[in-house]
């Protein structure tokens, strides 16, 4: 099984199967360019959509099991967050898996948007830079600059400390 050029090691890193996660958090926000996905239905959502409030990027496929875990992770969380937080997946996967992607959505009862990635991402060109492994979360601050990414279902944790700093997530 290959991830977009990346064998069985990519994804078992992904999930955590024992070896560390990939995580980097950004010494600097920086400010990403402009970009626009759009739903398997073709509605639009861009970087403007998501200003104003912290969002939560999660890159995914609907192939990937640790994918699943992570939009039901995140799934969970946005709804026990103390301020709303935008939250929306993107699957890479190509344009004529739309409707793979809308079931994956449905099935798994998402709240936010799953978008497609444009040609350049998909690429590893775009403005979110290669994309090697999934999941992989991303987190923009409110004026749409990365702040910190994350591979894997390992890296929820750090994620949610993110969040906390940030003054987004709940005390529980």
């Amino acid at each position: 099984m290959t991830i977009r050029g990346f064998g069985v090691c990519a994804l078992l890193l992904s999930c955590g199967s024992g070896a560390k996660d990939q995580q980097v958090i950004a010494s600097g926000a920086h400010v990403l360019p402009a970009w626009t996905f759009a739903t398997h239905e073709g509605e639009l959502y861009s970087a403007e959509n998501a200003k104003g409030r912290v969002t939560i990027v999660l890159f995914l496929t609907t192939y990937d099991p640790t994918s699943q875990i992570a939009a039901t992770l995140l799934n969970d969380e946005i709804h026990k967050l103390s301020r709303r937080v935008n939250a929306l997946g993107v699957a890479l996967e190509p344009p004529n898996h739309a409707v793979l992607v809308g079931v994956f959505h449905d099935s798994l009862h998402l709240s936010y948007p799953l978008l497609m990635p444009d040609p350049a991402t998909m690429a590893g060109a775009g403005p979110f830079g290669v994309l090697e492994v999934v999941p992989i979360w991303v987190l923009l601050d409110t004026s749409g600059r990365e702040i910190w990414r994350g591979t894997g279902v390992r890296a929820f944790p750090e994620l949610q400390a993110m969040l906390r700093r940030l003054g987004a997530r709940a005390e529980e």
